[in-house]
């Protein structure tokens, strides 16, 4: 029983973790390209499926080795993270100025997208906010497999939650481009806006640590 209630929080825990703001404002920033739902659903889990992938190596590797997590790795996460918000939200803006309605109706998403999406959740995994509410918990544990156990529900959590934000913001994007092109440029620049004004707090918030 202690071992489905613990399981039931992890996923619980990565459900809430995988709703911040810099985490919705990455997917998102993909998902404005191409908002069908199909795709965003695929943005969605692969995104989770990257970050689940990067904190269950890197505290799967502090378990097994029983240290903790280095303090000063949070500000270098942030900063990378920042950075990398940045960048998406100046894609964004950019590919909002060639959109039209038939390219979001229409355009698939390449390989590419799909491999940079991961590798977002992946240094998104490693930044120091996934680290301490996935850490926490796993300290108060004395075996590795139930740490092991956590972590593989904490990344359940977040990729069943990442999916379903991705397809309801598709679908937000999706009434903004049938209302009108301008309106899905809007929507679009908007985010990228946001993704810029948030990269940069990151990396204010880094470099004052």
């Amino acid at each position: 029983m202690k071992e489905v209630v613990l399981l039931a929080t992890a996923c619980m825990l990565g459900f809430v973790h995988a709703l911040e703001v810099d985490h919705m404002l990455a997917v998102t920033t993909y998902v404005s390209r191409n908002p069908a739902i199909t795709a965003a659903a695929r943005f969605g889990a692969r995104w989770g499926i990257g970050h689940s992938i990067a904190v269950l190596a890197a505290v799967g590797v502090l378990l097994a080795f029983g240290v903790r997590w280095p303090a000063h790795w949070d500000a270098a996460g942030e900063a990378a993270v920042g950075g990398m918000l940045v960048v998406l939200g100046v894609w964004a803006i950019l590919s909002a100025r060639r959109l039209t309605h038939e390219a979001v109706s229409d355009a698939r998403p390449t390989a590419h997208a799909h491999r940079g999406v991961t590798l977002v959740g992946f240094l998104h995994g490693l930044a120091g906010t996934s680290a301490a509410v996935a850490l926490v918990p796993i300290t108060m544990l004395d075996r590795t497999a139930a740490g092991l156990g956590y972590l593989a529900a904490f990344g359940l959590g977040v990729t069943v939650a990442m999916t379903l934000f991705a397809m309801v913001a598709a679908v937000a994007m999706r009434r903004a481009a049938d209302r009108s092109r301008l309106w899905s440029r809007r929507a679009a620049t908007g985010v990228g806006a946001a993704a810029i004004l948030t990269g940069v707090v990151w990396m204010l918030r880094a470099a004052s640590a």
